[in-house]
Order: structure tokens, then C-alpha cells, then sequence
């Protein structure tokens, strides 16, 4: 039997003036909250597919691209994790990370455009995302951060 594969999936880290990071609280887990996310469908770029899960998850088309993670970044997901549907057949994900540029407010966000993912979402500082995230997902938060941090301080800075 072969090991199972990684789903591609994109990653999305919107910020507004204040460096703050928009999260969400996930529907069906009260209480976990994470970055937008979503699989890259068959033959999309993976900028596509940011945009396209960032209008489907919270509902914002307007964002400004600032820059992405240089790497593509996998993880496991745990064993006790309840997968279901299409998420059965992958071991984890492998994910590219972009930053956007959003000064909206969260009542502009839209979570009902497709099927909701988020009972809520917040604008969160960097070091409460990082308390408030799901466990498993906390390395990966804690290697992007930083890099989207500086990045997104010399875009504020040229605004």
C-alpha cells in the first residue's frame, strides 16, 4: 500500500494598517481559530487559488498581494483529527503562504458566499493568533509570522 500524499493547499495571511492579522473561528471546532486556507484545485496557479479561497472563505475581493513565504511549507495532520470527504485521502497538506494588504473592517467580511468555514473572524495581533491557534498548526504559524511580519511593516511604512 502507498504512503498517502500531501493535498496542495494555499495559505492566507490578511493584514490591515495596525500589522494585525484577520483569523477566523472555525465553524464546525468553536473556539479554533486559523488563517484563511483551501486545496488548489487541478491545474490552478496557486495565486488563483488564494484569491479564490480568500473571496470564498471571508468574503473580501479587494485585498492587495504584499508578498508569500518563499517555500512551500507540509504538515501531517494529526491522528485523532476527524477528516471528512475528499480530506480522507491525503496524509496532510502542502501549502504555499501569501500575504495580502486588507483595511477593511470585520463586518465587510462576507461567510456565507460558499460553504462556511467560519462562525466569526477578528482581527488578532500576531502574538494572539499565535496563543490562540490549533496546536498542530502552531510551527508553521511560528515560521511564516515573522517573515510576513517585516513584510508586512515595510508596506504600512510606504503607504
Amino acid at each position: 500500500m502507498s504512503e498517502k500524499p500531501y493535498r496542495p493547499n494555499v495559505g492566507m495571511v490578511v493584514c490591515n494598517r495596525l500589522g494585525q492579522g484577520m483569523v477566523g473561528e472555525r465553524y464546525q471546532f468553536p473556539g479554533s481559530w486559523q488563517f484563511p486556507q483551501g486545496g488548489i484545485d487541478s491545474e490552478e496557479d496557486y495565486l488563483h487559488a488564494a484569491n479564490r479561497e480568500l473571496y470564498e472563505e471571508i468574503g473580501i475581493d479587494s485585498a492587495t498581494y504584499v508578498g508569500e513565504y518563499p517555500d512551500w511549507i507540509a504538515y501531517d495532520f494529526p491522528s485523532d483529527l476527524k477528516l471528512s470527504g475528499e480530506l480522507k485521502k491525503f496524509k496532510g497538506q502542502t501549502q504555499r503562504w501569501i500575504l495580502f494588504f486588507w483595511d477593511g473592517q470585520e463586518s465587510d467580511c462576507k461567510l456565507d458566499l460558499h460553504e462556511r468555514e467560519f462562525l466569526s473572524v477578528r482581527w488578532m495581533d500576531f502574538s494572539e493568533i499565535l496563543e490562540k491557534i490549533v496546536p498542530f498548526k502552531r510551527p508553521i504559524y511560528e515560521q511564516i509570522l515573522p517573515v510576513f511580519e517585516q513584510m508586512i511593516r515595510k508596506y504600512i511604512a510606504s503607504l
